[in-house]
């Protein structure tokens, strides 16, 4: 297992430069100490432009963009533009692709929002079409976008293209796409664990179906995670901080809290001790975050990244470095040896003795 941010740039208090330092400053400190990737979500900007900024301050990390919600963009754009933040990252550039959620945002740009999913698949339709026909210029005339003798004119450091990732956060669809595509399956922190196996067994029948190996080292899963010295101390700092953020989250985005609620309850009844009594966040000593995730993997199936929930203000930045350090320190080593895509020790010796009697 790897271990990741995504950072979900959401700190509604702060200028948006200084937001987007705090992230960066929380992507430096996951470079020093050894986290393989970082995803940024694009919701002012493209992520894109603070991932370049953030390569320059960093040594190994890899970056990707969560998402990019193609429908805004020709797709000639968005190649274009993911081959030039691979050569500015030293090809440490992922591109995350998605549907968007937002109406207003398709409305602002003259766009159809019932059209969103269609346009997606047709975006990645046509990217792959111009990585994979490169140098020779491609011919494009679909309900969306149209092209004539495209060329990208800047080559990815990565061949034929980036790693390409698909947020899958409502519809197994997505993940037969991300199956058949050999694509990075990035889901969010608010999916159940019986939802995030349903899109994990999806996205490997699709996989199976499209006659390549299936791969749940390729899935990303997401919690917040919080490491202190005792339960008490992680709970006690990050309390306060995250009930405020229930309470915006239950304002901007209810559809992402809906598996959240009690049963028989509200959203209103969402509060940090029930999230942490239920295994929704992962917050704790050592010993207890290790056992979430433990109880995670064995719940969903298996991934092969595991992201911290960033970009918020759930703590100061000391506590926050703090807690990763000691994630990295005491959680890591631990869970690092779990390997999605290898034979369980039963299956192994059920296949042994199915052998030996043959």
């Amino acid at each position: 297992m790897e271990f990741g941010l995504f950072c979900n740039n959401r700190r509604p208090e702060r200028t948006l430069g200084d937001a987007w330092d705090e992230d960066i400053f929380e992507i430096v400190t996951a470079d020093r100490l050894g986290f393989h990737e970082a995803w940024l979500s694009e919701h002012q900007a493209p992520a894109e432009l603070i991932i370049c900024k953030a390569a320059g301050q960093t040594k190994q990390i890899r970056f990707g963009s969560a998402v990019r919600p193609v429908a805004y963009y020709h797709p000639l754009q968005v190649a274009l533009e993911a081959n030039a933040t691979d050569q500015l990252t030293g090809g440490r550039y992922m591109l995350g692709v998605g549907f968007g959620f937002y109406p207003k945002n398709m409305e602002w740009r003259g766009l159809d929002f019932e059209k969103t999913r269609d346009m997606m698949h047709a975006s990645i339709e046509l990217m792959l079409k111009l990585w994979h026909g490169a140098p020779e210029p491609v011919d494009y005339d679909g309900p969306f976008w149209k092209g004539h003798q495209m060329i990208l004119q800047a080559e990815p450091v990565q061949k034929p293209h980036p790693p390409i990732a698909v947020a899958v956060n409502l519809t197994t669809s997505t993940a037969e796409l991300a199956g058949r595509n050999g694509f990075i399956m990035l889901t969010n922190d608010f999916i159940s664990p019986t939802r995030m196996r349903g899109f994990a067994e999806a996205m490997v029948e699709a996989a199976k179906q499209a006659g390549r190996t299936a791969c749940r080292k390729n899935i990303r899963a997401c919690r917040v995670i919080y490491v202190a010295e005792t339960d008490q101390a992680a709970r006690d700092v990050m309390r306060d901080n995250y009930n405020r953020v229930i309470k915006w989250e239950i304002v901007n985005t209810p559809h992402h809290q809906t598996e959240r609620i009690p049963a028989g309850g509200t959203l209103e009844d969402i509060t940090f001790d029930y999230l942490c009594d239920t295994g929704n966040l992962f917050i704790g000593s050592p010993d207890t975050v290790t056992g979430m995730i433990e109880t995670y993997y064995e719940q969903t199936g298996g991934f092969g990244t595991l992201l911290f929930h960033a970009g918020r203000d759930y703590t100061t930045r000391e506590q926050w470095a703090r807690s990763a350090q000691l994630f990295m320190e005491e959680v890591a080593p631990r869970v690092r040896h779990l390997e999605p895509d290898a034979a369980s020790p039963l299956a192994a010796a059920a296949a042994e003795l199915a052998s030996t009697a043959a």
